[in-house]
């Protein structure tokens, strides 16, 4: 488990990895049939030629990449986003190639949400939404917590806010 306050990054959780994965399968899936679809009116269309051929050749690079974003990549990922909470806001880091690090103060705060889809639900995560003051950038999600994790945390802030104090 987590302390409100932790000097430590946390990582996500685990299971977010099979959420990412199944979502990433799902629309892998109607990606692939689609293609199939395609291919077949091209080849009904033009036969078989050095067009076909080529399109046939890049449609399945295209798709292999595809394939790898979506069963390797959620791991990837995973390792590189964590998050953590200070007395002065909240920290996110994340980005494989590119890292970013963000700062979420809490005299910015608006308010907290936590929301789970179908797959989610299924795996025992959820999403924390963090609204801040302002128009750009103006919420944060936080997809991928434990739902409890994230239930604790949306207190925590709804405490802190309901006190009026900034920490």
């Amino acid at each position: 488990m987590f302390k409100l306050t932790d000097p430590e990054f946390q990582l996500f959780d685990q299971r977010n990895i099979s959420v990412e994965k199944v979502a990433g399968s799902i629309f892998t899936s109607i990606l692939g049939i689609a293609i199939i679809v395609g291919a077949l009116f091209l080849f009904f269309a033009v036969g078989l030629g050095w067009l076909f051929n080529t399109c046939v050749a890049v449609t399945a690079i295209l798709f292999a990449l595809v394939i790898y974003f979506t069963i390797i990549w959620p791991s990837v990922e995973h390792r590189h986003r964590s998050w953590r909470l200070t007395d002065i806001g909240l920290e996110l880091r994340h980005g494989v190639w590119w890292k970013h690090m963000q700062a979420v103060p809490w005299a910015r705060v608006q308010h907290a949400d936590v929301s789970q889809g179908p797959i989610q639900r299924m795996y025992g995560v959820g999403t924390l939404t963090i609204h801040t003051a302002g128009t750009s950038n103006s919420s944060v999600n936080l997809a991928g917590l434990s739902h409890e994790v994230a239930i604790s945390l949306r207190d925590k802030i709804i405490r802190q806010r309901a006190s009026g104090d900034v920490v």
